[in-house]
């Protein structure tokens, strides 16, 4: 979907602040609310805005972060991916080149026994486990540079 000047200032608008109504940001638009609401439900739809939340920061709660690196062979990258995505510790999951999985899971405490149910389904492929010491940046939005705010 190709993003117009439109597009990219509700994306902006709405990371800055998602629980603004769509009349309020038809207002800092100048543009009526059925508009956004039209504009809105198609960034929806086309997959761009996944879903609205409260964005959660794991480390300030106590809760320990985790990025797992796998080797893989990547003909069962993809297998193993949709695996690992089953666990409720497993927050992401990624596919990187030469057969790499990317894994990022919570745990309740430091250790890798918190991550068995995901270790066991990763099964004997080499793995590394990175526990988080400090969350130094924790950032859920696109920059505008990436967005391209100005047409």
């Amino acid at each position: 979907m190709k993003l117009d000047s439109l597009d990219r200032k509700l994306i902006r608008h709405l990371q800055e602040d998602g629980r603004l109504s769509l009349r309020e940001l038809g207002r800092l638009l100048k543009v009526p609310h059925t508009t956004v609401f039209t504009r809105v439900n198609k960034l929806v739809d086309n997959g761009i805005i996944n879903h609205f939340s409260a964005i959660l920061h794991p480390h300030e709660m106590g809760i320990k972060l985790n990025f797992i690196v796998v080797d893989v062979p990547e003909a069962e990258s993809k297998e193993l991916a949709l695996k690992v995505a089953e666990c409720q510790e497993v927050m992401k999951v990624f596919r990187a080149g030469g057969g790499k999985l990317i894994v990022k899971a919570i745990s309740t405490d430091h250790g890798p026994q918190c991550l068995s149910n995901v270790m066991s389904k990763i099964g004997d492929y080499s793995v590394n486990v990175y526990p988080v010491d400090e969350v130094v940046k924790y950032d859920h939005k696109i920059h505008d540079d990436f967005i391209n705010l100005e047409d």
